[in-house]
């Protein structure tokens, strides 16, 4: 075989000094502005462990920042540099976000609420497109149940309609966590991590600090992340923001790794937002950007190789069509020549408010003309003479009812499912049907394929969690 997969290369976006610039003003960020820490019990623990405090904000010594940032890197190997896959493989895996509380009708074409009857049915279409390298935790949260109640409906619907609902889902809320922690249980997939979110900028409190707080005793590891944004809740210019960004993270995992003494995975990033509306963009050439810077200045903290790619999808749409194809295809074709191989948000709109099965169709298609790109050429598997080779179609009339045709096309031409490749005469002569007629069709033809369903013992086992969570949480 000669072909190798078609891959593109790009430079760093951050320079060794840049790298080095917001590192420092990370650390000196950590000294003088600090975190400011919402919860008591929190301030009085750290307290007690010697970090100096005015008021509710706390702050972190540069020498206690460097000997963590050492420390990352060392437990690392501190092998922080470009890391490209040998030979990435074919497939393209999608994934699908939880988060979601509308979707999109494809009756009236418009967006309504995520309700249990409707993520039964996203989730049924989930499952059956497992086989075409969707992953997914459930596609929604359905909000036609209480807020704490939510995460545990949302779990159910997914454990009893779906071979992938077995993990948990983010239990969200303090109130939530035992109900989704007993399912999980049941499930086999224990909750032993749990996230901490920072309010940006530099605060560190809220529900998912609380539940951490309360539920320490069940966890091995805990991450932080934040979502500094550019020009809203972080400095316009990027390299401030990222010095923000990187102390808004690793200043609260240095606090909550002395108070918990638990490991604490985290990750840094920046978010753009549009100032004219003040709403988070993505899907947007600085999304894109910040994504992949993102992933150079995590490894330059944590002394690991780093993939250049982005794999995030979303986008600001929020109907399938023009704008969501144009930035998921964009952003999923840039990602897979770089070598990426699985990418999030499929079929997910407005960020992550929406889900649209429309949309996620259109997402596979557009993965599989990807896939197809990427996987290139093959020069070396034709072992027949070129010139008898054409000799043989040149006497037969055509090389389309060749024996060696009908053997090889499917490794030279990929064959959508829903766009169409006709002329307009036969598309017309086929009753001119467009797309989203067809995708439609589709979509009731895979819903009614479902056939999953979990073993009754176990339905009934978190059955009867639910019953429980509706009696206390309603």
């Amino acid at each position: 075989m000669t072909r190798a997969p078609f891959m593109l290369q790009r430079p760093p976006l951050l320079r060794p000094e840049d790298l080095a610039r917001i590192e420092d003003g990370m650390v000196r960020t950590l000294e003088t502005v600090g975190v400011r820490v919402l919860e008591e019990t929190l301030r009085e623990r750290l307290s007690a462990l010697g970090f100096r405090s005015r008021g509710e904000r706390f702050f972190v010594e540069v020498a206690t920042t460097r000997a963590f940032l050492a420390e990352e890197r060392a437990r690392h190997g501190d092998r922080f540099g470009l890391a490209l896959p040998d030979d990435p493989p074919d497939e393209i895996t999608l994934y699908v976000s939880p988060y979601p509380q509308h979707v999109h009708d494809l009756g009236t074409d418009r967006l309504v609420p995520f309700t249990v009857e409707r993520l039964v049915e996203a989730t049924k279409l989930l499952d059956v497109l497992a086989e075409r390298g969707v992953t997914s935790s459930p596609p929604g949260c359905p909000t036609d149940v209480p807020p704490p109640l939510q995460p545990v409906i949302q779990y159910w619907v997914a454990a009893v309609h779906s071979r992938q609902g077995r993990h948990a889902p983010d239990p969200k809320a303090e109130l939530t966590f035992p109900h989704v922690a007993e399912m999980a249980e049941a499930l086999g997939h224990p909750i032993r991590h749990l996230p901490v979110y920072v309010f940006s900028p530099l605060t560190l409190g809220g529900e998912s600090l609380r539940c951490v707080l309360r539920f320490r005793e069940r966890l091995e590891a805990i991450g932080v992340g934040s979502m500094a944004a550019p020009g809203s809740t972080a400095p316009i210019d990027p390299g401030d923001a990222f010095a923000q960004a990187a102390a808004e993270v690793i200043g609260p995992v240095i606090l909550l790794r002395e108070a918990l003494d638990l490991p604490v995975h985290w990750h840094v990033s920046i978010h753009p937002v549009d100032l004219r509306t003040m709403a988070m963009v993505f899907g947007s050439p600085e999304s894109c950007l910040f994504e992949m810077a993102s992933r150079e200045l995590n490894a330059y903290l944590a002394g690991t190789p780093y993939a250049p790619w982005p794999d995030n999808m979303h986008t600001n749409a929020k109907l399938p069509g023009a704008q969501a194809c144009a930035e998921k295809s964009s952003l999923m074709t840039m990602g897979a020549l770089m070598g990426g191989r699985h990418f999030g948000a499929a079929g997910t709109l407005s960020l992550d408010e929406v889900f649209s099965a429309e949309q996620l169709l259109y997402d596979l298609e557009t993965r599989d003309h990807v896939a197809r790109l990427v996987r290139g050429l093959d020069f070396g598997q034709w072992a027949a003479d070129a010139a008898e080779a054409i000799k043989e179609g040149v006497e037969a009339g055509s090389f389309a009812g060749l024996q060696r045709t009908l053997e090889c096309y499917r490794e030279v031409y990929w064959h959508p499912q829903l766009f169409d490749r006709d002329f307009v005469n036969a598309w017309q002569a086929r009753g001119s049907a467009t797309i989203r007629e067809r995708t439609h069709a589709r979509i009731a033809e895979l819903i009614a394929a479902h056939e999953y369903r979990l073993e009754e013992p176990l339905e009934r086992e978190l059955g009867r969690i639910v019953a429980r969570a509706q009696t206390e949480l309603a």
